[in-house]
């Protein structure tokens, strides 16, 4: 009997370091190793999107653009993957079409080979034009479910959007778990259920956060999965993915195999050590190790890190606890969305500050005004009807693609940026995060990006006779004044 291989997406250069350290690795930290990467026999290397964009300009003064080109030069055989939330791009918000083509085109001609496209609500209008557009450039396109579980979530119905999603051009299938919360029997039951329904590969991705992701690969492996994502032991595991080692040990002698040399990912791991060392270490937070709550709170890993991060910021660390069960209660509020970019911002900022003030929803932001009226797509489920009234009196929510409101972005962005941005992809970084992309870019050109790099910070263990001062902390595009102490 022939055996199933089971290939491996290394995360170890994007979702791993998003994760557990807030996005903070550099390009020059992953080009000593990447060689021997590209010799282990990875199906991809997922490398860019989801927060790396924003945190390239914004903390690490580093071109995005340049890192895949970087990083293409060095990996010649392994494919090189990024996370795009369909008409959200990299940001927070939708775009119009005309962006969405520029960027694909421009992330393909750079060497990005795999998209995996994903919408917050799992609402396929919002990914449609991201998937013709990826077919259009001749790239694989990952159509995406968002898995989650609530009162109006199923099985049949992720394999009803998974034909949709083949249907429309898709050329692989992606189980995008990233509260770590799918169980090895649902997981056993849902890829079965895949492989019935559509004909292209299925790929999981999993994090650790819950501790059931190892396991969870094993029963998918025995449905039949045809990919799983995975991160090198030294920054896998917490909220990030399962370790690779750990996996392909895991996988061994069973009717499926992965191929990958032990020995091999031993010698990755101890690069990534010796990263995480030296320039990681200082954003880890206690969201690096298992947290079973997830199994109620539902929030995945990149999610906890910052979270966790910028309530550290606050001096309201403490906090936490109440937060989580406040996001609990705004999420069934709002119908049950899966909380992932931007949807968990939302959500969890919203709970914020119904803890700050004391009363919930007596400051509705922004944001969940915006998502209430369909700005971010059809909600899974009703949202609280009640909260509906308060947060939009008699307007009524909309009912089509929230981007089919949206007048073409392209030149409006160009005219705004002629100062500072001189290439295409610079007006397009400007057009995702308009205000940290004009600090970037004109640090850039007058040769001053290490005058805009990030220091490490530390929090120190007592806080006591520290002289305090107050800051704006920025949280999912809200800013707010807080104490903190120097």
């Amino acid at each position: 009997m022939s055996k199933h291989t089971v290939m491996i997406t290394e995360t170890a250069l994007r979702d791993a370091h998003q994760s557990l350290y807030a996005t903070r690795m550099g390009v020059e930290d992953m080009l000593p190793v990447l060689s021997s990467l590209d010799e282990i026999g990875y199906y991809s290397l997922e490398m860019w999107g989801g927060a790396t964009f924003d945190s390239c300009i914004r903390y690490l003064g580093e071109d995005p653009w340049e890192r895949i080109s970087k990083i293409k030069e060095k990996v010649k055989k392994t494919k090189l993957q990024m996370l795009l939330r369909g008409q959200n791009i990299l940001g927070y918000q939708h775009y119009p079409d005309d962006i969405v083509e520029k960027f694909i085109k421009h992330a393909s001609d750079r060497g990005i080979d795999v998209f995996r496209i994903f919408d917050a609500l799992n609402d396929i209008r919002n990914m449609e034009k991201a998937i013709k557009e990826v077919n259009k450039n001749g790239k694989i396109a990952e159509g995406t479910i968002s898995y989650t579980v609530s009162p109006v979530h199923t099985n049949e119905m992720y394999a009803e959007l998974a034909k949709k999603l083949e249907n429309l051009g898709c050329d692989l299938i992606c189980i995008k778990d990233m509260s770590g919360i799918l169980t090895p029997k649902n997981a056993y039951e849902l890829v079965s259920l895949l492989k019935k329904t559509v004909k292209i590969p299925v790929h999981l991705h999993c994090h650790y956060t819950s501790g059931m992701a190892t396991a969870t690969y094993v029963k998918a492996a025995e449905a039949g999965v045809d990919i799983v994502d995975c991160a090198i032991s030294s920054v896998g595991f917490g909220t990030s993915q399962p370790g690779t080692e750990t996996v392909v040990a895991s996988l061994q002698g069973f009717p499926f195999e992965t191929g990958l040399d032990l020995k091999k990912l031993t010698k990755i791991s101890e690069h990534f050590e010796k990263v995480k060392e030296k320039s990681l270490k200082p954003y880890g937070s206690s969201a690096t190790k298992v947290n079973v709550d997830v199994l109620i709170n539902q929030i995945p890993g990149g999610m906890i890190s910052n979270l966790a991060n910028q309530l550290k910021a606050q001096g309201l660390l403490e906090k936490l606890p109440e937060v989580l069960e406040e996001l609990v209660h705004v999420r069934k509020d709002l119908g049950y969305p899966p909380l992932v970019t931007p949807t968990s911002q939302i959500v969890g900022t919203q709970a914020v500050f119904n803890v700050a003030l004391g009363e919930r929803y007596k400051n509705i932001l922004g944001e969940t005004k915006e998502y209430i009226k369909g700005m971010y797509g059809k909600a899974p489920g009703k949202i609280d009807e009640e909260l509906m009234k308060k947060a939009l009196g008699d307007e009524k929510p909309i009912d089509c693609r929230p981007a089919d409101l949206l007048k073409p972005g392209y030149k409006k962005f160009k005219e705004e940026s002629k100062d500072f941005a001189k290439t295409e992809e610079d007006v397009l970084t400007y057009a995702l995060f308009p205000q940290v992309a004009e600090k970037f870019l004109r640090a850039k050109y007058s040769g001053t990006l290490d005058e805009i790099k990030e220091k490490p910070f530390s929090i120190p263990k007592s806080t006591e006779n520290l002289k305090k001062h107050k800051m704006f902390v920025k949280v999912a595009q809200k800013e707010f004044e807080v104490e903190v102490f120097e």
